[in-house]
């Protein structure tokens, strides 16, 4: 009875850390893509640290565009800079076969 209980709690173990293993990236999309979203470089093991890193990327940008109107860069030239979104999205870990492509000849 106690082998039983210690193998489910090994299995419980198991599938909790492999449910908390996800990791998430930072996807962004402006203007200048044609708001396309594209992700960007950099691995995330929990969603709070990507929602601060998003955080250091606004303020980083809001330095920016301060600098930008300092030394009077133009609308077009702060727009560029400043229409940036940024989201975090959860990584994917492999993409499913395509069983419809036929096999590569050598």
């Amino acid at each position: 009875m106690v082998v039983g209980n210690w193998r489910l709690a090994l299995l419980v173990g198991v599938v909790a850390v492999a449910m908390a293993d996800e990791q998430y990236v930072i996807w962004r999309s402006s203007a200048v893509s044609g708001f396309d979203w594209e992700p960007t470089s950099g691995v995330y093991y929990s969603k709070e640290d990507c929602d601060q890193a998003i955080e250091a990327r606004r303020r980083r940008i809001a330095r920016a565009l301060t600098f930008l109107r300092r030394i009077g860069a133009d609308a077009a030239v702060q727009s560029a800079v400043g229409d940036r979104v940024y989201e975090c999205r959860p990584t994917v870990t492999s993409s499913p076969p395509d069983r419809l492509k036929a096999p590569e000849s050598p």
